[in-house]
């Protein structure tokens, strides 16, 4: 038995030494999720430690809410969820915020297009709704729009009774491909090559600077998606196609008395694109210049350039080691809506009060 054992340990040995590398530098949760779909070694454990990362909400959720009046109704994706540190959650500060699940939305433009025809606004009186969508998805979620289809309340309550919530296990186990892919070749690589796809997922690309980040890396991480989606993304005519969209989005609501704002979300790639050393094969990013120049009804929040103009000021705009932004963005963010909300407010009650001036004037 001792000579079994001792003949195994040779065998097993490599793999166990592997496996304490893989559990010290592998990162198995949630977020950050590029460190993790990536393979990318989590040398930096203390980095977010120093963020607020509140889970403390304090708007309500359309799938628990018991009201039915609200400053602000917010529908978008990943960027929507930050739970405590979103933008939404820091607007609760000064209004009253419903959000839309995004189990119930899972393409946010047509669910909206969707509760705009149906009876939704006939129960919830909201003021402002605030569209926000991720720049490389975007474009996708135009496509094949349904724009007079309808949702009804009683559809909505039964998506949310049927609802159950999906555990996504993310620990790292030790019977996995990873035990040996990731210590043996994912780890040199991260420190040994410069300027490429990770796990086939992820790119590492060089900065020119070492200050974009609290953690003093001038790496960039982003996800692959945001590169191939200058495909779409930079199409003048696709952006010209959902401009048209979404001022007809904004009429369907102003018939309720409704203001949408449109959050567009920047993707990582697009708003670090100029600190890029190598961009020899990296396509630049239009897709915010070519929706800065059509013409909106809506309310236009230009995320790319009020965030592009903090980075030579605040680090970690974005999180080094995920796909969203962080606590920092979100409160530059939640401030600019709240600017544009306070003046489209007194704009409003201007007009309210030169129309009851005029018309005391003609009486």
């Amino acid at each position: 038995m001792r000579k079994f054992i001792y003949k195994t340990s040779f065998f097993f040995a490599p793999f166990i030494l592997l496996y304490f590398i893989s559990i010290i530098l592998y990162s198995d949760t949630e977020s950050p999720d590029l460190l993790r779909i990536g393979y990318i070694p989590n040398i930096y454990n203390g980095y977010r430690t120093k963020f607020q990362l509140s889970i403390n909400e304090k708007f309500d959720k359309l799938s628990n809410t018991k009201k039915n009046k609200y400053k602000i109704l917010t529908i978008g994706d990943s960027f929507s969820e930050q739970a405590g540190f979103g933008y939404k959650n820091i607007l609760a500060n000064d209004f009253s915020v419903l959000h839309v699940d995004r189990f119930i939305s899972n393409n946010q433009i047509q669910t909206l297009i969707n509760l705009a025809n149906g009876d939704f606004f006939d129960t919830y009186n909201v003021e402002y709704v605030i569209l926000q969508n991720v720049e490389r998805n975007i474009i996708n979620n135009t496509k094949n729009i349904r724009i007079n289809d309808k949702i009804m309340l009683c559809e909505i309550d039964s998506l949310i009774f049927n609802h159950k919530i999906k555990e996504v296990d993310y620990s790292y186990n030790f019977f996995s491909k990873a035990t040996v892919k990731f210590p043996l070749y994912h780890i040199p690589k991260f420190f040994f090559q410069k300027n490429y796809l990770s796990n086939e997922t992820v790119y590492n690309i060089e900065l020119n600077t070492h200050s974009l980040f609290s953690n003093n890396s001038n790496k960039l991480l982003f996800y692959h998606k945001e590169l191939k989606s200058t495909d779409k993304n930079n199409v003048k005519e696709n952006i010209e196609s959902l401009n048209i969209l979404l001022n007809t989005i904004d009429q369907k609501l102003r018939q309720r008395n409704i203001k949408l704002i449109v959050l567009p979300t920047p993707d990582k790639y697009d708003l670090y694109y100029d600190y890029i050393t190598e961009k020899k094969d990296l396509t630049k990013p239009i897709f915010f210049n070519l929706l800065k120049a059509t013409t909106k009804d809506y309310i236009y929040i230009d995320a790319k350039e009020i965030l592009a103009s903090k980075i030579k000021y605040e680090q970690d705009i974005y999180f080094y080691d995920d796909t969203h932004w962080s606590p920092v963005a979100s409160k530059i963010i939640a401030d600019n809506i709240k600017s544009e909300i306070v003046e489209s407010n007194n704009s409003t009650n201007a007009q309210q009060e030169f129309v009851k001036k005029s018309g005391s004037v003609l009486k």
